[in-house]
C-alpha cells in the first residue's frame, strides 16, 4: 500500500538531505559481492524507493532516530537484494536457459553446456555477468510476469500456477508463456545495452 502524497514528498525531502549518509552506508555495508553486481547508487536509489512507495517518516523519533531508522530499513534492503542474488545463482542455469529460449542455435547451446562444466575465474565472471543481465531482464518484468517465471526457474508445474493465479490451465499456460516471451525480449534488451 502506497504512503499518502504529503508523507511521500516530506520523506522525499529528508531522503534528499541524507543522501550522503545514506551512500556512505550502502558503500559500507553492502559488501564485495553485491557492489560487484549492483552500484551503490542503484542500491540507494532502490532503497529510496522502497521508502517513498511504502513508508513514511517516523514522528515521533528525533533526527538521530530517524536516521537510526534509515540505516536499519537500508540494512533489511541490501539482505533482501543479497538474497535475490543467491536466489538466482542457485536457479541460474534454468534462468539462463530460458533466457537462450526454445530459438537458440546449436552453437550458443554447445557453449553454454561447455560453460557449464568448466571452471575458472574468466568463466565465473562470464556467468556472474549473464545472472545479472537474467536478475535485470527479471525485474523489468511486471509482477505476474516475473512470478511466472521465477515459479517456472522454481520448477513449479502448470497446476501451482494456476492455483497460485486463480486461473484456469489454458489460460495460466498462456499466460505463462507471454511471460517467458517477454523475459527473453527484456533479457535481449539488457544485453545488448551492455554490449553483448
Amino acid at each position: 500500500m502506497s504512503a499518502p502524497l504529503d508523507a511521500r514528498t516530506e520523506l522525499g525531502g529528508w531522503l534528499a538531505a541524507q543522501r550522503e549518509l545514506l551512500a556512505g552506508f550502502v558503500r559500507r555495508r553492502a559488501g564485495k559481492l553485491l557492489l560487484r553486481l549492483e552500484t551503490a547508487e542503484d542500491l540507494a536509489q532502490g532503497i529510496c524507493a522502497h521508502l517513498l512507495e511504502r513508508g513514511a517518516l517516523p514522528r515521533e523519533a528525533d533526527e538521530a532516530a530517524q536516521r537510526a531508522w534509515l540505516c536499519t530499513v537500508s540494512e533489511r534492503w541490501l539482505a533482501d537484494r543479497r538474497d535475490h542474488w543467491s536466489a538466482l545463482k542457485r536457479r541460474g542455469g534454468e534462468v539462463l536457459r530460458i533466457a537462450g529460449g526454445a530459438h537458440e542455435s546449436a552453437d550458443l547451446a554447445a557453449v553454454r553446456e561447455l560453460a557449464a562444466s568448466v571452471t575458472g575465474p574468466s568463466t565465473f565472471a562470464v556467468r556472474r555477468e549473464q545472472l545479472a543481465l537474467a536478475a535485470f531482464a527479471l525485474d523489468m518484468l511486471l509482477p505476474r510476469d516475473r512470478a511466472l517465471v521465477e515459479g517456472v526457474c522454481a520448477g513449479l508445474d502448470l497446476a501451482e500456477q494456476a492455483s497460485a493465479l486463480g486461473l484456469g490451465r489454458d489460460a495460466t499456460e498462456k499466460a505463462r508463456q507471454r511471460a517467458l516471451a517477454r523475459f527473453r525480449a527484456c533479457f535481449e534488451v539488457a544485453r545488448r545495452g551492455h554490449g553483448g
